[in-house]
């Protein structure tokens, strides 16, 4: 019996390039490969719709014995570590195989100290309350409180010390409560949070480990986008990992975005760009519509500059393959909170283009320009001509799937729409999940198996189902005959 990861059997579907998935997980001390892993259970192992009848096996962890889809944990020298390794699944009922890779990043931010964590907090709380946004400010009162309340406690304890109003039975109590709280803060803060205060802003203190973070991820990306095994790149984040694989993004895009392009050898790649030109935004952010009228045709025209571009060729040697962007319960709503210190400022970033948009901001000052620019002539004299590098999400889709809550104790505080903040072609998704304590913090449910999940709105899918169709492995869009050569 012929091997199914070397080739497909007669009479299925031929054999066509792979595609890479990557995930970035989130904040908190991670263990290698665990969200990996669990996220290509939900994706992969169990959609029954995405493997054929040779790929299904009994799952061992199932006493019944169920079947799941076959997969493999292979090494893989793009990782650069011997604790991490990708999974890679049989040719699917498409002819196509899909390696899941991890950008494991959370050894680097170990080492933040309670002053590094103090300062982020501080930072987060001295602000003016209209710079307080809608959605932060019920985290911001209880963030705030339990502050005020710390501090009002140790002057209250402080000053009955110095005026010898404390028994030694109070005084052993407080000790024990002081301890308490200091194992809380280095148990679940520092380890947590601590990702955060390392990461989110660019400071003297935080440099240095958002270099080496960055570093890692384009040394993986850059060898997948560069791998001719592969056509499709999706990269999916979770949390704080978002933020990090917003970054890289614009990172690549500036590296790889299509340059010298001229009107007669690039015209289909023109063609798929000045469609794109249609949905762009103006600088101004306050003057953003609220939607597309068509978010499905722009993700249509996305898809088809996608296509364009992943081909090298001698005359645009660098390829870009990343398809899709995919967030999960992503703190990126808040930006404008915890990037920036208001949302003014943050509009004068995406003015500046050192956030990229969705759909991008115009090149031109008017609605309706183009995301084009002439960066000078071929030796023939014919102009030739470069999208600017703040429109990666001009040939990258970009899903934002949250599950909203009344930001105290239900739903997941942290994520949030997208399309207020990056634009109205991001594609929202709200889910409404449930674990085992009913609706209380669901922000890491999003791919659960045990946890139970619905789409808002009026055809209801499960949270599941919502993952797959984003994650889109079956390449819905994709034509099912290749273009002509």
């Amino acid at each position: 019996m012929p091997d199914p990861i070397a080739s497909p059997p007669t009479g299925k579907a031929p054999r066509k390039l792979g595609q890479a998935v990557v995930i970035v997980h989130g904040m908190g001390e991670q263990r290698p490969m665990d969200t990996l892993r669990g996220f290509v259970q939900a994706v992969w192992s169990h959609d029954p719709a995405r493997a054929p009848f040779y790929a299904r096996v009994a799952d061992p962890a199932d006493p019944a014995g169920a079947k799941i889809n076959q997969s493999w944990i292979t090494p893989d020298s793009r990782t650069n570590s011997y604790e991490l390794r990708r999974i890679t699944t049989p040719y699917d009922v498409d002819g196509r195989r899909t390696d899941f890779y991890e950008l494991y990043w959370a050894d680097i931010t170990q080492g933040t100290t309670r002053g590094r964590l103090a300062a982020w907090v501080t930072n987060l709380l001295w602000r003016r309350p209209t710079d307080i946004p809608p959605d932060a400010r019920q985290l911001y009162i209880v963030t705030l409180l339990a502050v005020i309340v710390a501090l009002c406690a140790a002057l209250a304890l402080a000053t009955s010390v110095w005026q010898q109003h404390i028994s030694l039975a109070a005084g052993l109590l407080v000790t024990i409560l002081a301890s308490l709280i200091i194992w809380l803060v280095d148990r679940f803060g520092i380890p947590y949070f601590g990702d955060v205060a390392a990461y989110m802003r660019a400071e003297a203190a935080t440099v240095e480990k958002r270099a080496l973070i960055r570093d890692r991820g384009l040394r993986l990306l850059k060898r997948l986008m560069m791998d001719d095994a592969y056509d499709r790149i999706v990269l999916v984040s979770h949390s704080l990992g978002s933020m990090i694989a917003y970054d890289l993004l614009q990172i690549l895009w500036a590296d790889f975005r299509p340059r010298e392009l001229e009107a007669i050898r690039d015209r289909a790649k023109l063609k798929a760009i000045r469609a794109i030109d249609k949905a762009t935004l103006v600088a101004d952010g306050s003057a953003w519509p609220s939607k597309l009228d068509d978010l499905a045709g722009f993700r249509r025209d996305q898809w088809e500059l996608y296509r364009q571009l992943r081909t090298a060729d001698a005359d645009h040697p660098l390829p870009w393959k990343i398809s899709d962007f995919i967030t999960l319960g992503s703190p990126l709503t808040h930006s404008e909170f915890l990037v920036t210190n208001n949302l003014a400022e943050f509009r004068r970033g995406m003015a500046e283009r050192l956030f990229s948009a969705c759909p991008p901001i115009a090149e031109g000052p008017a609605a309706g320009g183009t995301v084009l620019y002439q960066e000078g002539r071929s030796p023939s004299g014919k102009p030739r001509r470069a999208v600017h590098h703040g429109a990666v999400f001009a040939a990258t889709r970009w899903t934002n799937i949250f599950d909203g809550g009344n930001g105290w104790l239900t739903g997941d505080p942290i994520s949030g729409p997208m399309a207020e903040k990056f634009g109205p072609g991001v594609e929202n998704i709200q889910v409404e999940l449930r674990g085992s304590l009913g609706r209380i913090f669901t922000h890491t449910l999003y791919w659960s198996l045990t946890a139970t999940g619905v789409e808002a709105g009026a055809r209801p899918r499960s949270h599941l189902a919502v993952l797959r169709d984003a994650v889109d492995l079956g390449r819905k869009l994709e034509p099912s005959k290749p273009p002509p050569a």
